[in-house]
């Protein structure tokens, strides 16, 4: 049992909750083109970010020192995490999104033989195959084959959900090389910054109107779920047993279905239950197997 103080529990679930409540923005944002949302999110998160930072007299650490090829690689990948997660968002649902995006440990496990050179074992087979029996009763090849005759906009965000799972997966054996040069804030500053760069010309292109009704949204959305959430998940989760963590940052994904579901009435199927089961349980079994501190704390700082 964890002799963790009770303020490290609450910051944890409710950095998880709070990341998890992400389906809820987008739904309230729905007028704003997806490249547009992503930018403005990063953007108010990373202004909320340099104001903390200032002010709790850190700006000293996040200056970048070593490895910054792989700083501003780790920008482009949480950018493409990004896309990938809210098109998948965008044309399946939020409760889908999330969960092929919690199939990265799976692909952490079959990249890490070649990347950081750790044997798959045993349990991370196991992680495997549960992740991947979970992304089989999630995807509905039926609905995929018949998204062909309404422009295929089924078959586009599951394709995208798939995506953002590989290249999270690809974002954390990038985040677990950095993290001993560069701490959880400062990569967290410096690939949502890298972000804003990126989407730029997304952000300046929409339109007057669109940007004017929704600004009091976006601020809101990037500070809270971009910025404050991670806070809190970073400082909730180095405070507890690394396991525990791990597991309790699993809250977020059952927090996000259930806000799916009761707040949006996006429908449950069974197998997507099913599905959730599957691939919450391959997640849980990777982050005891690998480096469960690194799971748990970086699992989803990128989104």
């Amino acid at each position: 049992m964890s002799t963790a103080p009770k303020k490290a529990y609450i910051e944890l679930i409710s950095g998880s909750v709070i990341f998890g409540m992400l389906g809820l923005f987008v739904d309230r944002l729905e007028a704003v083109p997806t490249l547009s949302l992503i930018f403005y999110k990063q953007f108010f998160g990373v202004l909320t970010l340099l104001v903390f930072i200032i002010a709790a007299g850190k700006l000293s650490m996040v200056m970048p020192r070593r490895k910054k090829k792989y700083l501003l690689l780790l920008g482009l990948i949480n950018t493409a995490t990004l896309l990938t997660y809210f098109i998948c968002i965008r044309y399946t649902s939020f409760s889908v999104a999330i969960l092929l995006l919690y199939t990265a440990p799976m692909y952490v496990t079959l990249l890490s033989p070649l990347t950081v050179k750790e044997p798959i074992t045993r349990k991370g087979l196991v992680a495997l195959a549960l992740s991947l029996a979970g992304l089989l009763f999630i995807v509905d090849l039926g609905a995929a084959a018949d998204g062909f005759s309404n422009g295929g906009e089924y078959l586009i965000g599951v394709t995208a959900g798939v995506l953002s799972g590989f290249v999270f997966g690809c974002e954390i054996i990038i985040i677990r090389y950095l993290k001993d040069d560069y701490s959880s804030v400062a990569q967290l500053f410096w690939y949502t910054l890298i972000g804003v760069v990126l989407l730029f010309p997304f952000g300046a292109g929409i339109s007057q109107p669109v940007l004017i009704d929704n600004i009091g949204m976006l601020v809101f959305f990037g500070a809270v779920n971009t910025a404050l959430a991670a806070l809190l998940y970073v400082s909730g989760i180095s405070q507890i047993k690394a396991q525990t963590g791990s597991i309790l940052a699993l809250i977020e994904p059952v927090s996000g279905i259930f806000f799916d579901y009761t707040i949006l009435h996006t429908p449950l199927y069974l197998n997507t239950i099913i599905g959730c089961v599957f691939i919450l349980l391959g997640a849980a079994v990777a982050v005891l197997e690998k480096s469960p501190r690194v799971f748990g704390k970086y699992f989803k700082l990128q989104v």
